[in-house]
Order: structure tokens, then C-alpha cells, then sequence
């Protein structure tokens, strides 16, 4: 059949047939013309962003070692994503960190609202590698544009702002980066860790330390690690504080694991009768990392503890207290009544005997 007798046929079903099999190939037609035109797009800003980054990268390293080049080219808007790449890497390495050449560099260029522009509006990638690239850039003026992105529903966008508010003016910063560490849960521990680790321990630790005294037990738990990390010495005075009242028995697990002063091992020899088997378990860790000798005594009845895990990290505590002393461990063995007790010693002295040899 001609294409004409299908175009005037007097069945209705064939010409609707003819359209909708034209239609469809015009529409795939069309479909892989755009897919087309996309790819070479995307082809193209590929293209342009690794000459970019590859340009930017030589003049900012020039910088970096010799000051700023005599002849700075300006930087267009399709530069940026080649730009903050090498920014950003750059300013990772030791000698790149607050380097006056790259500095002076951005200055020159107008850096600071070109990258708010981006932070503000621009796509989550480069949303964020623009957030990175002012807290490299220490812009005191960038402070009130990118506090706001605090509170960003993106943890990534939000915890990226932090890090860049804390670069900028730490001390102003972490009145407000705080507060967000407690409400904010979807910010995951080891980015909040970095954060902190970054700031002078005298800037933080005082406003961890009243957060952990004000907030509820689960969010104090969080807090008091990431104090012990920052400032031990803060962080005892929280723990002290925790261990004299009755408090959830996850955050007294936190404070035993944390402690670093023996001088609170009074408030912990009472824990180790404790009816939940972990604050047991951790009681013991602490005693034998902070204990003496005179502290194997107590802990000899949780060598029957019913559970495993508190037997264990006993067994590890008494062998701690005795210097590893394999042969005092084994009489202290011997002398025990209970199977469990005996058990759990001769696998901690198998193990002594294993890591001496």
C-alpha cells in the first residue's frame, strides 16, 4: 500500500494508525535530536571547566610561590566551577592555607560576591563548593550572607555553612554554630567533630560545656564527645557533674567512656553495680584504665557478671591494673570459683601471651 492510499484510506483505524506511527517517529526523532544537543552541552562545559580549572590552577599556584601575575585575566561566569575547584584544592594543601598571593588574587578578581551569588542561588554542587570557597576566603562581609544557610533544610549545605561562618570569625560564629549542633540531627558526628577540631579549643569548649549542662540527656551524650575531643579538662567538669545526680543511663555510658581524670573514680566504683550490664561494662573499662592496683579487688565479682561483654572488658581492666602480668593473672585464675570467671581469664591471658609474643 502507497503512502497516498494510506493517508486517504476510507478505513478510519488505518489513517489513525498512519498518524500515530508518524507522530511517534517524529517525536523520537525530536527526543534524540535534544538528547543530542544536551550531550554536546554537557560536552561543552566539561570541556570549558577543565580549562578553566586547568588556567586557574596555574595562576593561583603562580600566586601562591611569586605573588599575584602581572597580567590577571578577569573571571567570567563560566570560569567559576574550574575556579572554585582549584580554589578549594589548593587552599587544602599546607602551604595554601590562607596563602597572602592567592589571596590577593581573589581580591583583585571581586571573588567574595561572586561566590555569595553562587552559594545563594546556584546548584547544590556548587552551592557548596562556593560555601567552601568563602570560608577559605575569610570575607568578613561574606558573614551575614552565609549565616542564614544555617538553618538550610540540606545537613550539607547547612554543616558546609559552619565550617565556613567558623573559618571566617570563630568567635562570632560559634554562638550561633552551637545552638545548630543541638537542634540539628541530621548533622552526622564526624562533621561536627571536623568543625570543632578546626576552632582554638578556649573558643568552643565554654559554649559545649553550657550546652551539655542545659540540654536534655540524649543531646548532652553527643555533646559531652565532642567536648572530651576539643577540651578533656571542660569536658571533666560536665562529667563530674553527670555522674554526682541520676541521670540516662546512655549518657553516664558517654561520661565513662570519656573520662579522663581519676579523680572521679569514686563516683564510678559504685557504677559497677549498676542494673544495666552496659553502664557495667563501661564502669570497669574506666576503672582499669584509671584504676590501681587496690582496684582488682572490686572488680574480681564482675568476672561472673551474666553478661559476656561485662566479663570481658573486666577481664581486660584486671589485666591492665596488673601491667599485663601473665603469670598473676593466671594464679588470680585459679583461684576463681566460677567457670565464667575462669573462662573469660584464659581467653584474656591467651591473648596477653599472643600480643607478647
Amino acid at each position: 500500500m502507497h503512502l497516498f492510499d494510506l493517508l486517504y484510506s476510507s478505513d478510519p483505524g488505518v489513517v489513525f494508525a498512519f498518524w500515530v506511527g508518524l507522530s511517534m517517529s517524529l517525536a523520537s526523532l525530536v527526543l534524540f535530536l535534544v538528547v543530542l544537543v544536551l550531550r554536546k552541552l554537557s560536552q561543552r562545559r566539561e570541556r570549558q571547566h577543565r580549562q578553566a580549572l586547568a588556567r586557574w590552577q596555574q595562576i593561583l599556584t603562580e600566586a601562591m610561590h611569586n605573588g599575584v601575575p602581572p597580567h590577571l585575566p578577569s573571571l567570567p561566569v563560566q570560569d567559576m566551577t574550574g575556579f572554585m575547584e582549584a580554589w578549594n584544592a589548593l587552599h587544602a594543601l599546607p602551604e595554601g592555607k590562607d596563602n597572602p598571593g592567592m589571596h590577593q588574587v581573589a581580591w583583585a578578581i571581586g571573588l567574595a560576591p561572586k561566590l555569595e551569588k553562587i552559594a545563594l542561588r546556584g546548584h547544590f554542587h556548587d552551592r557548596v563548593m562556593a560555601i567552601i570557597a568563602l570560608g577559605h576566603l575569610r570575607s568578613v562581609s561574606s558573614f551575614s550572607r552565609l549565616e542564614p544557610l544555617l538553618a538550610d533544610p540540606s545537613p550539607i549545605i547547612s554543616i558546609s555553612a559552619a565550617h565556613a561562618l567558623m573559618r571566617i570569625d570563630p568567635i562570632r560564629a560559634v554562638q550561633r554554630v552551637v545552638p545548630q549542633i543541638v537542634a540539628r540531627h541530621d548533622w552526622v558526628d564526624g562533621g561536627v567533630a571536623q568543625l570543632l577540631s578546626e576552632a582554638e579549643p578556649d573558643i568552643v569548649k565554654d559554649p559545649l560545656r553550657s550546652a551539655a549542662l542545659r540540654t536534655n540527656d540524649e543531646i548532652a551524650s553527643r555533646l559531652v564527645r565532642f567536648l572530651a575531643d576539643v577540651s578533656p579538662e571542660a569536658a571533666t567538669e560536665v562529667i563530674r557533674a553527670v555522674l554526682s545526680e541520676p541521670h540516662d543511663e546512655h549518657l553516664v555510658s558517654t561520661c565513662l567512656q570519656v573520662m579522663t581524670d581519676p579523680a572521679d573514680l569514686d563516683k564510678v566504683r559504685p557504677l559497677l553495680a549498676h542494673p544495666r550490664w552496659h553502664v557495667r561494662m563501661h564502669a570497669a573499662s574506666a576503672l582499669g584504665r584509671l584504676g590501681q592496683r587496690h582496684d582488682v579487688e572490686i572488680l574480681l565479682p564482675l568476672l561472673a557478671d551474666p553478661q559476656w561483654w561485662v566479663r570481658y572488658r573486666t577481664a581486660q581492666a584486671i589485666a591492665h591494673l596488673l601491667g599485663g602480668d601473665v603469670a598473676m593473672l593466671s594464679q588470680l585464675r585459679d583461684a576463681q570459683q566460677d567457670r565464667f570467671a575462669r573462662d573469660i581469664l584464659t581467653q584474656v591471658i591467651a591473648e596477653q601471651t599472643l600480643e607478647a609474643a
